[in-house]
């Protein structure tokens, strides 16, 4: 395995996993997990409470019927007060501030009697901060004694507003001056449970993630008009926990929730929720710090493994997976244990993951694909370029056996020409050649390995094959000689005579691919197929053809050009003779040979 190519997408992988997590860790990704959180509870959708509990509204329609400005007076809620108390109600809790005293005593007097009557009475309180040059200023505002004497409770009734302005939690209790007030809705719980229930319970100060029943309205709520008219049953409020507070708009005492945003929820109804999510005991809690962080690592190394080992659409289809799977355990913890899993942290950690090492290994896929195409260009037609692309196997360094078909053709006599003429001339009358050899070559689907001199090797059957190798070889060769016969009379103006070439071709196993070291290396073929296919272009002109075919390359045509079978020969460095052919089409007019099937010919040169 090459270590080398694994550590820079491990090195990329494991970067992007870092930042996602101390981007996590220093809550850059808080809002997009509370918006996870949102998500959580609208795909869990509605529960039953566990509390009785009826909220009494401030509306428009008391705003209209009752025709008072706000505040309203204290004698209308000690009104209230006096009609619900024969109801047998559990709790009466005004989710309304009575920190300031009226300028008339009676109307508070007339509300602090009313609540020592009822005797089930809690009041809101309100904390306050308010920047100074001293730093922060807190204030908290309790109802005015001869109010809250005789209330059964009191405590502060503030929500806590993350930042995207949507209310999750709140706070159990507050400290002031060293001292713990518990918060409005923990003396509703308080209350409802009984003190001794509580005696073994601590009380938090760290906001808890409030555990809603559904969206605005999933209580009963009861206009405030209609109980003052005596509209309303009172066993309707019998043994309930009964909550007053503002619905109207206007009254700014409405917030967004996680079931929505558009349809904001009243302050006594999230208050509610709170009541409701502490006598039940199911806050939403986080999830283990050490197994989010656990569960965080592993799915980041599976996505990292997954992406440098698999194919991108593999990879990306495990990587779905992986979040799917991670996503299912998220809901379900979520909507049946009441357990908080980060998902933004593990989601985002593995999709950049896999997104990052896809991206290098495209960048680093397309850069290839140039310096290859680059490459091949030169050897191949621009449509088998595009087919090596597409599948590499066999062009690694080393290369792999293949069963090809070679072509070797040579001017015969090339170097006695260019003693005659300028190097110029030689080089302009060499590269026309080559232009045009090359064309002959790439339409037949052959792949000019090299030129040699004034030679040429091509080689049929690799990179790609045909099916007809051989056949698409002889075709080349023949279009080569005619090439030659057609650039005659240019070439007698030049030289004072008409060139000519010699072709050999043969078929066999050679080892083709990129030959070399990782320095340097050319896409080339090795082997005796090649030699003898070299030898028998060589050959030519002791025999005076212009082209000889081995008999494995005539095997392999099967009649699909016409050949004739010369004699026996023996080549050099091969101890067994062989029959070669030629094209009958090149042997008109020529000498007639007879099959020698007694002594074989033997090669003079090299």
């Amino acid at each position: 395995m090459d270590y080398k190519k694994l550590l820079r997408p491990l090195a990329i992988g494991a970067a992007l996993t870092v930042m996602v997590f101390v981007a996590y860790q220093r809550g850059l990704l808080d809002t997009f997990e509370l918006k996870s959180i949102d998500f959580r509870f609208q795909i869990r959708g509605p529960i039953a409470s566990k509390v009785p509990i009826v909220l009494v509204s401030i509306d428009q329609d008391s705003f209209d019927e009752l025709q008072l400005p706000w505040p309203w007076p204290r004698t209308l809620h000690a009104m209230l007060i006096r009609k619900l108390a024969p109801s047998q109600a559990k709790l009466i809790a005004f989710d309304i501030l009575f920190t300031e005293p009226k300028p008339d005593p009676r109307e508070d007097q007339a509300l602090a009697d009313a609540i020592r009557a009822a005797g089930n009475v809690i009041l809101a309180a309100e904390f306050t901060e308010v920047p100074s040059d001293f730093g922060p200023r807190t204030t908290i505002n309790l109802p005015i004694p001869p109010i809250r004497e005789h209330a059964l409770g009191y405590g502060p009734a503030n929500l806590v507003t993350d930042r995207d302005g949507i209310v999750r939690r709140a706070r159990q209790a507050l400290t002031f001056q060293d001292r713990i007030f518990p918060g409005f809705a923990y003396q509703i719980y308080q209350a409802f449970v009984g003190l001794e229930a509580l005696q073994t319970k601590e009380i938090f100060l760290t906001p808890l993630l409030i555990n809603f029943r559904g969206p605005a309205r999933s209580y009963p709520v009861v206009p405030y008009y209609r109980i003052l008219r005596d509209e309303i049953d009172p066993a309707v409020f019998k043994d309930k926990i009964v909550l007053v507070g503002a619905f109207s708009p206007s009254l700014h005492d409405i917030f967004p929730t996680p079931f929505s945003a558009s349809e904001p929820m009243a302050g006594v109804e999230i208050q509610a929720n709170l009541v409701d999510t502490l006598t039940a005991n199911d806050p939403v809690a986080p999830f283990s710090g050490a197994g989010h962080h656990t569960l965080f690592v592993l799915l980041s190394a599976i996505t990292i493994w997954a992406s440098f080992h698999f194919k991108p659409l593999r990879a990306f289809a495990m990587v779905l997976v992986l979040s799917g799977i991670h996503i299912f355990a998220s809901l379900y913890l979520f909507s049946f244990h009441q357990s908080w899993m980060p998902m933004v942290p593990t989601f985002l950690g593995v999709m950049l993951s896999y997104g990052g090492i896809t991206l290098d290994n495209y960048v680093r896929e397309q850069r290839e694909r140039i310096r290859l195409r680059a490459t091949f260009s030169k050897y191949v037609s621009a449509d088998v370029v595009d087919e090596l692309l597409d599948d590499r196997e066999g062009l690694g360094l080393g290369g792999k056996k293949r069963h090809i078909t070679v072509l070797f053709s040579d001017i015969r006599g090339f170097t006695s020409i260019s003693e005659q003429i300028g190097p110029e001339q030689v080089v302009k009358l060499l590269s026309d050649y080559f232009g045009q050899v090359t064309h002959i070559v790439f339409k037949n689907g052959g792949t000019i390995d090299k030129f040699i001199g004034d030679a040429v090797f091509a080689i049929f059957g690799a990179p790609k094959s045909h099916g007809d190798d051989a056949v698409r070889a002889v075709k080349t060769g023949l279009e080569m000689i005619e090439l030659v016969e057609s650039l005659g009379p240019k070439w007698t103006q030049i030289i004072g005579r008409p060139l000519k070439v010699g072709v050999g071709i043969n078929s066999g196993d050679a080892v083709v691919g990129s030959i070399g070291s990782e320095i340097r290396s050319e896409f080339t073929a090795i082997g005796d197929t090649v030699n003898l296919g070299s030898r028998l272009e060589g050959l030519t002109k002791e025999l005076g053809v212009p082209m000889l075919i081995s008999e494995s390359t005539a095997a392999e045509m099967k009649d699909a050009i016409p050949l004739r079978p010369l004699r026996q020969v023996k080549v050099t460095g091969r101890e067994a003779p062989l029959l070669v052919y030629c094209p009958e089409v090149l042997l008109e007019g020529e000498v007639e040979f007879a099959l020698d099937t007694g002594t074989p010919y033997t090669q003079q040169h090299k």
